[in-house]
């Protein structure tokens, strides 16, 4: 039987939620487009790949993950301890995961029943942040062909520890007959996102690939940190994640720019695996390629800590740097 227009919906939300289980950061991939980044932010970094040495290898490394310069500590999922020091969490687990989150909270903005005219169906709402500010949103959705679009538009929309303000735009395909999300995408300009005196300002897109297994998202945006006046790069970033019993198991591909050191190419060499309620992975290995066939070698020792290795020199070998035991804590 056909779903109801509140049935695609509430699948939309439902999808969004899932999609990273508490989890990532921007992209495209799968079905719709993706990739697109405004002219309002731009990357001012550098923009050749990077060459590996020992005195980068951590930072490259690490930076992949943290979404930015090591020492900077906004906070995506806006945990703090109890003297509300930011609690630090890899940024590009996380981001999007808030946005998920909100789309999640669209279920309370569902078409109740079917009492409409034609395929075409539009909506709109606005629902308040749990800590102040709101979000509009505006859909348009086919009931007969499952195809969606809409905006979302964000006015200091709190949740705890950080606010937002900024719009995005969302689309995507639902099989109406199935009940079966295809692919689901948003795309955002100058979304800016504040925790404490940290702020970041964000142009990109996410593309949700729900067909894919693992499931899938693609990620191309650019993150500017507002404090460091630096700005990081993702491109065609992607992010696979397969749910077990209590972990997620995720791996990562694509382009990273750093902006003090150029674009690297990353790959998984083993999947990151974070176990529930940890904040980091607790097995894994990342490798990140530069220039001249220098390269990076992260390795997760636990949720706790890890070790970089690198090549310098281009021979093969990570031989020529080992940085030690170093504490996710500390970056």
């Amino acid at each position: 039987m056909k779903k109801n227009l509140s049935t695609t919906l509430r699948l939309i939300s439902l999808i969004s939620f899932m999609a990273f289980g508490l989890v990532s950061f921007m992209g495209c991939s799968g079905g719709g487009g993706g990739g697109g980044v405004s002219s309002a932010i731009n990357y001012t970094g550098v923009t050749s790949q990077a060459i590996i040495d020992e005195n980068n290898a951590v930072d490259i490394a690490t930076g992949s993950l943290v979404g930015g310069e090591i020492g900077s500590n906004l906070n995506i999922l806006g945990a703090v301890s109890e003297n509300s020091n930011s609690i630090k969490s890899p940024r590009v687990f996380n981001i999007a995961s808030y946005f998920q989150n909100v789309i999640y909270q669209i279920e309370s903005a569902t078409i109740q029943s079917a009492g409409y005219l034609g395929a075409i169906v539009s909506e709109s709402d606005t629902i308040a942040g749990s800590c102040g500010g709101s979000f509009s949103i505006t859909l348009t959705a086919d009931d007969q062909t499952g195809n969606f679009n809409g905006s979302l538009t964000f006015n200091n929309f709190c949740e705890p520890e950080f606010s937002v303000n900024g719009s995005m735009d969302i689309s995507g395909n639902i099989d109406v007959n199935m009940g079966q999300m295809n692919y689901f995408e948003m795309v955002f300009m100058d979304i800016n996102m504040t925790s404490g005196q940290e702020s970041i300002s964000m142009n990109g897109s996410i593309n949700f690939n729900m067909q894919a297994s693992p499931m899938r998202m693609t990620m191309s945006f650019i993150l500017q940190d507002n404090n460091l006046n630096k700005t990081y790069r993702y491109e065609n970033f992607v992010y696979e994640y397969a749910q077990g019993v209590g972990y997620e198991d995720i791996t990562l591909t694509g382009r990273y720019y750093d902006h003090d050191y150029g674009y690297v190419d990353i790959t998984t060499e083993s999947p990151l695996r974070i176990n529930e309620y940890d904040l980091w992975p607790s097995t894994g290995t990342v490798i990140a390629t530069g220039n001249s066939g220098t390269k990076a070698r992260l390795t997760v020792i636990d949720s706790s800590s890890f070790f970089v290795e690198a090549d310098t020199d281009g021979d093969g070998s990570y031989d020529d740097y080992n940085s030690g035991q170093i504490l996710w804590s500390s970056i």
